[in-house]
């Protein structure tokens, strides 16, 4: 049986991975498509093919990942080893992301950056299941996997506002002959912290004693059949994919909004940075949101937010920095509880499965959304340089009014139908306030029992 209720000290151990982790995830994120466009020179359609062809392929590992830590038996537990031993090549990978050979032009840059986005996805994926999956095994408590989800997402606000401070500066700073040398030694700076933090969240998180002996005697078929009847899962991923294909393209915009339609790029610093800022503060809000009044109904509530605040955009013309900044943050507060709803909903589905069908499947079940949420926001960066490419999208040089006009349509049209289908989608989400608690309690009664038989788990 898991824990009910951890330490401060346990959850703040525990989360620091998230820091580590976003300080990678963040980057590439935020900054990734921007330097193949404009530091590297490829052409947007084809960046953003990169993007999405990495994160594809990505994708598609995660499952596989998540049945191997399912099975993984050690002296350390499951998910340890590969946070311990995973950092260092992961570290190595993400400043490979960011290194343009001088040698290579044309198809074979192309090639080049695809094959390092592969290799750092690969090495991402290799450490981040097994790290993400321990959530679902440290509590059973829906509460504290809110309180934790919290935690997780404050320490991915202040990684973000990590790379977004010191990246632009770094880059100026090491440039060199170049910018791209810059960013090749920004993210070198970026490595070492995040791989010195990893051995740290192995040391302080321990992982419970396992709960069910015969979980790795599934194979990947009985891992869909166990799977197959959680509606709460696949109605969860149905949602978060169309939220983040379609929202994505208004993050990745800030950096292309700022510099081409405001024509005031070094704000688009300030803009990020008060995001973050914003989000340290909107956070700890969505978590008491979401333990008032459930964690369905708070997507519901940011999605109602998004939906205002993409129609406020829409009507008036955002043409001075600070007014775009001001939204921007406003944005941040009121979206922040789809993101943190989603990574809270998701160790909840795994009792909702073992509950109706008997088997435990927590790594299998974070690898294979890692798997819909990677290709979600590969789609979305994909679709994003191709439209930009549509629109016109000419890197470094004066945009058309036409151009102008299309960047802004992207940022509104594709989040809103996003939002749209997301909401759709989570109407067949089954887990309402109070329904896990009375899920937790049925599981502890059949383990004390000797029973796990399957159930409904209406």
């Amino acid at each position: 049986m898991t824990q009910h209720r951890l330490s401060t000290a346990k959850k703040i151990g525990f989360t620091l991975g998230d820091y580590a982790s976003n300080i990678y995830w963040q980057s590439v994120s935020i900054f990734l498509l921007f330097f193949y466009t404009d530091a590297v020179g490829i052409p947007a359609g084809t960046a953003g093919l990169i993007y999405m062809v990495a994160s594809i392929i990505d994708a598609l590992q995660d499952p596989f990942m998540g049945s191997i830590a399912d099975r993984t038996r050690s002296r350390w537990g499951r998910y340890r080893p590969y946070i311990l031993f995973g950092c260092i090549p992961l570290g190595l990978s993400f400043v490979l992301l960011y290194w343009r050979p001088p040698f290579f032009e044309g198809t074979a840059l192309v090639l080049w950056m695809l094959f390092t986005h592969v290799v750092f996805r690969t090495a991402y994926t290799i450490v981040t299941i097994p790290y993400t999956s321990l959530n679902a095994r440290l509590t059973d408590s829906s509460d504290e996997r809110s309180t934790i989800a919290g935690w997780r997402m404050i320490f991915g606000m202040l990684a973000a506002l990590t790379i977004i401070y010191f990246t632009f500066p770094l880059v100026t700073r090491f440039g060199g002959s170049g910018t791209t040398a810059g960013f090749t030694w920004a993210a070198a700076a970026f490595a070492v912290v995040a791989t010195a933090i990893y051995p740290i969240v192995f040391r302080i998180t321990k992982e419970p004693p396992e709960i069910q002996a015969d979980e790795t005697k599934l194979d990947l078929r009985g891992y869909w059949r166990a799977l197959a009847p959680n509606n709460a899962f696949w109605a969860l991923i149905a949602a978060t994919v169309a939220a983040f294909v379609c929202s994505v393209a208004l993050g990745k915009s800030v950096l292309y909004y700022f510099k081409y339609v405001l024509e005031d790029e070094p704000a688009s610093r300030t803009a990020l940075i008060g995001m973050s800022i914003s989000g340290l503060i909107a956070i700890p809000m969505w978590v008491w949101v979401t333990k008032f009044i459930g964690k369905r109904n708070a997507w519901f509530a940011g999605t109602a937010v998004g939906m205002g605040l993409l129609a406020i955009f829409a009507t008036f013309d955002f043409d001075t920095p600070l007014v775009t900044t001001i939204w921007l943050i406003v944005w941040s507060i009121g979206t922040l509880g789809l993101a943190l709803t989603f990574w809270s909903m998701l160790p909840d589905t795994v009792e909702y499965g073992e509950l109706k069908t008997g088997q435990r499947t927590e790594s299998f079940i974070f690898g294979l959304f890692q798997f819909f949420l990677k290709v979600a926001l590969g789609v979305g960066a994909g679709l994003f340089g191709w439209l930009l490419e549509r629109v016109g999208y000419v890197a470094n040089a004066p945009q058309t009014p036409e151009t102008i006009a299309g960047i802004k349509d992207i940022m509104i049209w594709l989040p809103g139908l996003g939002f749209v289908l997301g909401g759709l989608a989570m109407l067949f989400y089954p887990i309402r306030k109070g329904t896990h608690e009375a899920i937790v309690e049925e599981l502890a009664h059949r383990r004390a029992a000797g029973s796990a038989a399957p159930a409904a788990a209406e």
